[in-house]
């Protein structure tokens, strides 16, 4: 069944802790048990492949950020018809449901334009969020991966689901929170989904036109 997603979603997690503290005290001169000390320089080992590891992919995902999806520098000005264009993939692609599901026929008319339409709006939201240039190599990557969804030849209503479920993720990114301060898996993973949303749109729009 296909739903709609919630626009802004806020998850404020709460953790608690409790240790216990046992009544008989460590014997006077107990010191460290034999070999505790090299356990914890192993420990201290580990901890430091640890940080040193996430710190080597935070730094790979800030590079791919920079160069895959990287913030338009005039997204300020941008906001009107990034805003008019994020409402309205929400609009078109509750008529291209409707169409669908609802009448004793299928409209495939009306979705070959709502998916025209959702696919000009993501052209804009991307060239209005992000400053790559959408030939880039993960977009080819993108492309390919769209003439191979096209030789599986996916039904109109698979293709229905993957661009509401797309749309969904997209509008529902925590890079709309807060644009000034993107973390570079926000971005990455904002830019994949828009050109989700434009890669099944535009297949949308050839698979209905096929059936009018």
């Amino acid at each position: 069944m296909m739903k709609r997603f919630i626009v802004s979603v806020s998850l404020v997690l709460f953790a608690a802790a409790f240790s216990s503290v046992f009544a008989q005290a460590t014997p006077a001169g107990a010191g460290t048990p034999p070999g505790g000390g090299d356990k914890n320089l192993a420990d201290d080992g580990i901890k430091m492949r640890s940080v040193e590891m996430e710190r080597i992919k935070r730094e790979a995902q800030t590079a791919e950020a920079a160069s895959f999806a990287p913030i338009n520098t005039n997204i300020s000005a941008k906001f009107p018809q990034i805003k008019e264009d994020f409402e309205g993939l929400q609009i078109l692609e509750a008529a291209i449901i409707k169409a669908y599901t609802t009448g004793k026929t299928i409209d495939y008319g009306l979705i070959e334009t709502s998916a025209d339409g959702i696919s000009k709006k993501a052209k804009r939201l991307d060239t209005n969020l992000f400053a790559a240039n959408v030939e880039s190599k993960e977009n080819k990557s993108q492309i390919d991966k769209s003439k191979e969804d096209a030789e599986k030849k996916k039904s109109i209503k698979d293709l229905i689901v993957g661009l509401d479920t797309a749309i969904g993720e997209f509008v529902s990114s925590k890079f709309f929170g807060n644009i000034k301060v993107v973390e570079p898996e926000v971005a990455i993973k904002t830019r994949t989904d828009l050109l989700s949303v434009l890669r099944l749109s535009e297949q949308l729009s050839i698979a209905a036109q096929q059936l009018k």
